[in-house]
């Protein structure tokens, strides 16, 4: 894999978990707004959700910083 492929895989990646915290960011206010679920499972799934969202957020930075690294590198990685 050149390092212009990883470059593109790493930016992908990237979109990916941007689209994700959209995505449960948006199922979370449905829930909460439509469910008619007990408070208690709405409480727990706003945890659960939250917890996706920290992680995704985290991988994103991970991601990111990643990219930086290889960026700044001038060999092809295989």
């Amino acid at each position: 894999m050149t390092r212009e492929e990883l470059i593109k895989h790493i930016q992908e990646g990237i979109k990916t978990e941007e689209s994700a915290v959209t995505i449960y960011s948006r199922h979370l206010s449905a829930i909460v707004s439509r469910s008619g679920l007990p408070e208690s499972d709405i409480a727990e799934l706003k945890r659960v959700l939250g917890t996706l969202i920290q992680a995704t957020q985290r991988h994103k930075r991970i991601l990111n910083s990643l990219l930086r690294q290889v960026q700044g590198e001038s060999i092809d990685v295989y």
